[in-house]
């Protein structure tokens, strides 16, 4: 039966019956005095000098929406890294707009372009942000196998996420391989919310222990280096992947399920034609190959950003549940 099921993967790659990987957004970037238009480039880079010159938005009282402006908390973790004495740089900095009417991801205001000109950084009101802060000190390897350490930030609508593990430097996917890598300011999935000062705190514990945490992080993706998957038990794990995605979208309350699923169906198509490819070409994969291949779908340009950090963790204890 594993013979037939490791054929059908070879034939269909090679008989080109798997299409083309789909292309994804590209993240584009403007200049320093005004952004390209985000209808035209949904996510565009910036620095963090040109994200404290944007718009602030307040509550009702004068304080920051989320208790702390998104500039603010990038540099305040920059701070605490520093204080530690690690080298610690912003590897990527991106903001995304969304379509939500009532709280789009981008705002331009028209009195502000007045004053400062049309699509002017300063104009604008940024309700998502995605940071990441590559920490260099841990670093191993070299080449397409060289590993960093990376805190991604997480600024949006809902509330603020971290998140901290071991990244491959080509890539800059973010790896978050326990639950105690996470922490979020609202509910999420079955992650408790935390208060704002309690989110630093988190962050502070993860730098005071960053050797240990860097340490577990390296033996177990040497463990998922060493667990290879079958032909015939992928086809099992996308099954179980694509019930999950049913599960929680169907109508039927008896089997529906409130969960953060680890691939939409979407997700599910891409990464499945990744690992028809990956058999096609290397004759095997392993669990690192599967949730590297995840993980590249966790971004800015082609999810949803509240999701980016909530199905990394969902992917990682689905794999730990059901394939370490």
């Amino acid at each position: 039966m594993e013979t037939t099921m490791y054929s059908t993967m070879n034939v269909a790659a090679s008989n080109n019956m798997v299409a083309e990987p789909a292309t994804e957004l590209e993240v584009a970037s403007g200049n320093d005095r005004q952004f390209l238009d985000f209808d035209i480039s949904k996510v565009q880079t910036l620095t963090l000098e040109q994200l404290a010159r944007t718009e602030k938005e307040n509550d009702y009282n004068g304080n920051p929406l989320m208790g702390i402006y998104h500039f603010q908390l990038i540099q305040q973790i920059q701070e605490m890294c520093a204080e530690r004495g690690y080298r610690a740089e912003i590897w990527d900095l991106f903001a995304a707009n969304n379509k939500d009417r009532r709280a789009p991801g981008v705002s331009c205001l028209p009195q502000k372009e007045e004053k400062f000109g049309e699509r002017a950084i300063e104009a604008h009101i940024l309700r998502r942000v995605y940071c990441n802060i590559r920490l260099y000190d841990l670093d191993k390897g070299e080449g397409d196998e060289a590993i960093t350490t990376n805190l991604a930030v997480s600024f949006h609508q809902k509330g603020l996420q971290v998140g901290i593990g071991r990244n491959v430097v080509i890539c800059h996917n973010q790896t978050m391989l326990n639950r105690e890598q996470y922490a979020a300011t609202y509910k999420d999935g079955s992650t408790m919310g935390v208060g704002l000062s309690e989110l630093l705190e988190k962050v502070s514990i993860w730098l005071d222990n960053l050797r240990n945490i860097t340490a577990e992080d390296d033996e177990k993706i040497e463990k998922m280096k060493r667990r290879e998957i079958s032909a015939q038990e992928m086809f099992t794990i996308i099954g179980m992947l694509t019930a999950l995605r049913v599960a929680s979208e169907t109508k039927h309350k008896e089997i529906r399920n409130g969960a953060t699923i680890p691939l939409n169906q979407a997700q599910i198509g891409r990464i499945t034609e990744k690992m028809m490819l990956a058999y096609n070409h290397k004759g095997k994969v392993t669990a690192w190959d599967f949730y590297n291949a995840a993980t590249d779908m966790y971004k800015s340009a082609t999810l949803d950003q509240p999701m980016i950090l909530s199905q990394n963790l969902a992917m990682v204890e689905f794999l730990n549940t059901h394939v370490l």
